[in-house]
């Protein structure tokens, strides 16, 4: 029996305007999502028939997002970029092949992007896969997959709804080689209907990728470049890191609840990230997220009125491998629809507990300072208009302002931004 796969983004992007607001960093949904089999349904109106034919079924999503931000700091600067991601996949019967291309920043592709130095046009973009394995399926409950992967600690930083980069990203783990397995569990009577919805565990054990598969197209900075936000060209072994050892000695597990756009949606998870580093310690983490969607388009507040809730804790203990330097991070969001009108508010606080003085190995060009100051936020308020487009091509325009506060610096960011989707 063909099974048709779920298009790996259809998790991630928006789909047509029920969906997210993409994220000004595109996000890869965990590979054990990307490994469930769809329902046994029809290609949606409008979608674009396979290309490979009755026996294999092979499709993909394009998500792009053209930007221009204003951003405070260093007498004011403005940034232009272009960040998309490209997914893939292809089924045959219980064997799927996924992958990941992702343009995006090379330097300030986190919360340093609000504290540049320069005005920036198109600076630094770079071309890298973010996942290349392959699924194969046993039995309808078991999923088995390895290879490049994205696993599945945390969710911040694709479900916190909004169009800003977020303090999810900190603790996001995305490049990883490894293996992982994820299962359905029987339902369990004793859970209610809302608890218990596709439940299933996962787990994986993974390492930094430093082989060809990291290396960058277009933007190539080196180990050597100055700007000690960058990403480098490719990942090497020298720089330690967590995960960054070469073998399977790192780890994820996380049990996940509900679906998308059916209710309530959860995620607890834990993670061990050892490190090559002689000076460096094992990262542990746990973190527990939700949000609520009962319709497809969020909480009815009303005859054309929805209210889509987030919020996610999370909790690492030698944070980056810096023995004695911890951070927790309460992250949240509300996404309001109106017909074609999406606003969305979205905030962050990071508390840093530094008892080793690991500002003494600093990770970025603010973590010294980061970890004198224990508390850190962020707010910001996104605004999306859908353009009515075929169904298939998803297009939205919107503009938003961000404020953030980061080792007592002060930084508020806004702009416009487009977005673009299609599904094939």
């Amino acid at each position: 029996m063909r099974l048709v796969i779920r298009a790996g983004a259809s998790l991630l992007f928006v789909l047509g305007f029920a969906g997210q607001a993409l994220a000004q960093r595109p996000a890869q949904t965990p590979s054990s999502e990307f490994a469930i089999p769809s329902v046994q349904v029809p290609p949606p109106p409008g979608m674009i028939v396979s290309p490979c034919g009755a026996a294999i079924v092979c499709g993909g999503e394009f998500t792009a997002q053209p930007q221009a931000f204003y951003t405070s700091p260093n007498g004011g600067k403005v940034q232009t970029s272009a960040d998309a991601n490209l997914d893939l996949y292809a089924n045959y019967r219980f064997l799927s092949l996924y992958s990941t291309l992702q343009l995006e920043r090379q330097r300030d592709d986190n919360l340093d992007s609000y504290f540049v130095g320069r005005n920036t046009f198109f600076r630094s973009e770079g071309l890298t896969a973010r996942q290349l394995f392959v699924t194969v399926r046993p039995t309808a409950d078991l999923s088995v997959y390895g290879g490049k992967i994205h696993p599945g600690f945390g969710s911040a930083y694709d479900q916190v709804p909004g169009n800003f980069y977020t303090m999810g990203s900190d603790y996001e783990q995305d490049e990883r080689i490894g293996l992982g397995a994820q299962y359905f569990l029987p339902k369990i009577d004793a859970l209610p209907d809302w608890l218990g919805h596709r439940l299933r565990v996962s787990f994986e054990t993974f390492y930094l990728d430093t082989s060809v598969l990291s290396e960058s197209v277009f933007s190539r900075p080196g180990l050597n470049d100055p700007d000690p936000t960058v990403r480098t060209y490719r990942y090497t072994r020298s720089q330690f890191g967590p995960s960054n050892t070469g073998s399977l000695a790192s780890y994820s597990v996380a049990l996940k609840g509900g679906e998308p756009e059916h209710g309530l949606t959860y995620q607890i998870s834990g993670t061990t990230e050892a490190t090559a580093d002689p000076t460096g310690k094992t990262t542990y983490g746990a973190s527990i997220g939700a949000t609520y969607d009962p319709t497809g388009d969020g909480i009815p507040l009303g005859a054309r009125l929805a209210l889509t809730p987030f919020a996610e804790y999370t909790y690492v203990a030698n944070y980056d491998n810096n023995p004695g330097l911890s951070r927790e991070w309460l992250i949240a969001g509300a996404q309001f629809r109106y017909v074609r009108w999406m606003v969305t508010f979205a905030g962050g606080l990071r508390h840093t507990v530094d008892t080793n003085n690991a500002a003494g190995q600093p990770y970025t060009t603010m973590l010294a300072e980061q970890e004198r100051r224990a508390w850190d936020h962020q707010e910001n308020l996104s605004i999306n208009y859908a353009i009515p487009i075929a169904i298939s091509y998803n297009l939205s325009v919107g503009a938003g302002i961000n404020h953030v506060v980061i080792a007592g610096r002060e930084s508020w960011s806004a702009g416009p931004w487009i977005n673009y989707n299609i599904k094939f």
